[in-house]
């Protein structure tokens, strides 16, 4: 594709991959850069998986960079469910497309200084993950960018929501882009441009693909591989793809590297090499690169959803021994870089490590069932006219969750929960966009304890003390679970199966250190939630019991940094205990853990070091207290290396220059207290692995 109105079809991109047609979309961009006014645009490119929206979005930020606009691209899995982890990885990608031409400039200035002369173009692949932050992304974000010289494009599967259409402001800069199939003369100009031998075999494959890219793209490379794929097998192309068409797509080689990103959403040429414990080379890495299945992001490599999806079906059925010890291997790669990213990494290293995870928690699947891959759109936080369905949802749940008198609380609620934190409600769609299915969850502050209790004074007292229920909405660290309900009458999934999809996306919320509580009375729920870690309580009053069944209060808290071992004891629980243990070198094993209150207790007596020798043992290579006050001091001074920056300063203050009074320390950090302390926790559980 050109970037001027003069489209040239059939251009490749830098990895070798063609790129046809959207000529439409392409003269649109150019006629925003050809508009001396270049006033903001919003592009929303939509459709089904497979029809070329990233695609779409490489190719228009090429023309843009080649048009002089500052042009960066952000996936939305990677862009965190808080604004502060939004504005840093929004930071951190201008800052790398930017840094050749002023490394001295901070990021975010970047977008005060957007003008019709100098244009910044932001493009946001998988838009509907941001469903979190919609409402804020809407209101104040874009409401900061300049007026003239920016263009957002956002690429989501689902269409934009009623707001956008609906918004007295936005929707005049709204344009929808809508991606169909390919016409007749784009399959012509591909199926031509590839240069195949066989040319009788181009109307086979116009007619067998139907014009779907994705399909289209794989037929015309099996047959410009001359791979042995029977013509039958093509008419797949369109909706269901073959493991088995897949791998004969790719050189025997690089099938191990194929695993790994099934395992994966993304995976660098490092990464890949640490998996496969041998050295990927760029020659393979680059012919990864060019199949037509995977594509390139900032992170990595990634598998298209649909191959994916078969791929792993296929391993699993193939070498379920060796793929269960590849996830363990990938976890215990991850779990290190969860502990050590920025904010804005975690979600995503989180959300990678739960997809490990999927077949161990198949233990009860009577409520909740994650076996089932699936090829349903992300979940979204609902629309205005969602309303009335979610309400038919709620309806349907309450018959079979609840007594007759619980349920009267649960439509005012759903009411003013969708008014004021409709981000709390999260939905799947079916093909045609109807919901089928919802997941409500609450962060627990000062404003929003104030409406649930209202609604649910019971369960509110069972779970939350006066103090965590007044909690600075800015501190706040733990979610309510309020329900998840489904419809038993979607073709092809069952009930168990929608709530377990919709589960272990809502896990991924722990990722970044975070806590959820719920009361529950269903007996499968509770054996669920108590075999991946939940801990459970019972009630104190009778009040919440339905029936026969008991209410019992769960909550599971990885507040304190500890994502990674709950993901491993999932993962590997027989050999979990000893990685925590004796988690660092042979010839460590007599060496004791150390827990959290054990390392408060020993930095409680840093300036005295006769009270630290009875802790002298358990560091390695430390004889008394004088050595280990010396050893940690290193360490908080950075003398030694081994914990951050951030930490050094938190450590350093709380139990140096200001021990006892974490008031001063907090000031000294430039924190609040609460964030103080949730950092605190943070870099206890690092330093206790440095120890």
């Amino acid at each position: 594709m050109g970037n001027s109105s003069k489209v040239q079809c059939g251009r490749y991109d830098e990895h070798g991959k063609r790129f046809v047609g959207r000529v439409k979309e392409m003269l649109i961009l150019d006629r925003w850069f050809d508009d001396p006014a270049a006033p903001l645009t919003i592009f929303s490119v939509t459709g089904m998986g497979g029809i070329g929206k990233s695609s779409l979005l490489s190719e228009m930020l090429s023309v843009s960079r080649n048009r002089g606009a500052t042009s960066i691209w952000m996936d939305g899995r990677s862009c965190g469910s808080t604004p502060s982890v939004f504005l840093e990885y929004l930071s951190s990608t201008l800052g790398l497309e930017t840094m050749e031409s002023d490394v001295n400039l901070r990021p975010l200035r970047r977008l005060n200084e957007t003008s019709v002369h100098k244009r910044l173009v932001i493009a946001v692949d998988n838009y509907e993950e941001l469903a979190l932050l919609e409402s804020w992304f809407m209101e104040v974000f874009i409401n900061k960018l300049s007026s003239s010289g920016v263009l957002i494009i956002l690429a989501s599967r689902s269409k934009p929501a009623t707001a956008w259409r609906m918004h007295p402001r936005l929707r005049q800069h709204l344009v929808q882009m809508p991606l169909q199939h390919f016409t007749n003369e784009e399959i012509s100009e591909y199926i031509a441009g590839a240069g195949l031998v066989n040319i009788s075999m181009a109307g086979t494959i116009a007619r067998v693909t139907d014009g779907h890219p994705f399909g289209l793209a794989l037929a015309v490379e099996a047959a410009d591989h001359r791979r042995n794929v029977p013509l039958a097998a093509w008419a797949e192309l369109s909706y269901m793809i073959s493991a088995r068409l897949l791998l004969e797509l790719t050189l025997p080689r690089l099938h191990p590297m194929i695993e790994v990103l099934t395992l994966l959403e993304t995976a660098n040429q490092e990464l890949l090499s640490s998996v496969l414990q041998t050295e990927v080379t760029l020659e393979e890495y680059q012919a990864l690169k060019r199949m037509s299945f995977i594509r390139s992001d900032p992170d990595g490599l990634a598998l298209h959803d649909m191959a994916r999806f078969h791929l792993l079906r296929d391993f699993r059925q193939r070498e379920p021994q060796r793929l269960q010890a590849m996830r363990v291997r990938i976890a215990g790669l991850l779990m290190p870089l969860h502990a050590q990213a920025g904010p804005h990494e975690q979600r995503q290293i989180a959300r990678r490590m739960l997809l490990l995870c999927q077949e161990s928690m198949l233990q009860h699947r009577k409520y909740a069932d994650v076996s089932t891959e699936s090829l349903f759109s992300p979940l979204e936080v609902m629309r205005e006219g969602d309303l009335p369905l979610l309400h038919r949802l709620l309806e349907e749940w309450c018959e079979y969750s609840v007594e007759p008198w619980q349920a009267e609380p649960y439509r005012p609620f759903l009411n003013e929960l969708a008014q004021r934190y409709p981000e709390g409600i999260v939905l799947m769609r079916d093909r045609s966009g109807d919901p089928i299915a919802m997941f409500i969850t609450v962060l627990v502050h000062r404003e929003s304890s104030e409406m649930l209790l209202r609604y649910f004074p019971a369960e509110m007292e069972e779970c939350f003390t006066p103090q965590e229920l007044n909690c600075d909405p800015d501190q706040t660290d733990t979610h309510f679970a309020v329900l998840a309900a489904a419809r038993d009458d979607v073709p092809g999934y069952k009930r168990e199966e929608l709530v377990g999809y919709m589960a272990l996306d809502r896990l991924s919320l722990l990722g970044d250190g975070a806590r959820v509580m719920l009361v529950a009375t269903n007996p499968n729920l509770k054996l669920f939630l108590q075999s991946i870690g939940f801990r459970m309580r019972r009630a104190r009053t009778r009040v919440c019991d339905q029936y026969e069944d008991q209410a019992d209060v769960l909550d599971l808290d990885l507040r304190n940094g500890q994502f990674g071992e709950w993901v491993m004891s999932l993962l590997d629980p027989e050999n979990q205990g000893s990685r925590i243990q004796h988690g660092s070198k042979d010839g460590d094993t007599d060496q004791l853990p150390w827990t959290e209150s054990d390392l408060r207790k020993m930095l409680a007596h840093l300036h005295s070091p006769g009270e630290l020798h009875t802790y002298a043992a358990r560091v390695k290579g430390v004889q008394d207290g004088m050595e280990l006050q010396l050893r940690v001091l290193d360490l908080l001074e950075g003398r030694a290396h081994g914990i951050s920056q951030q930490d050094q300063m938190l450590l350093y203050a709380a139990y140096w220059t200001h021990a006892g009074n974490p008031t001063a320390a907090a000031q000294a950090c430039s924190m609040s207290r609460a964030t103080f302390y949730r950092h605190l926790r943070t870099a206890l559980i690092r330093l206790a692995r440095v120890l």
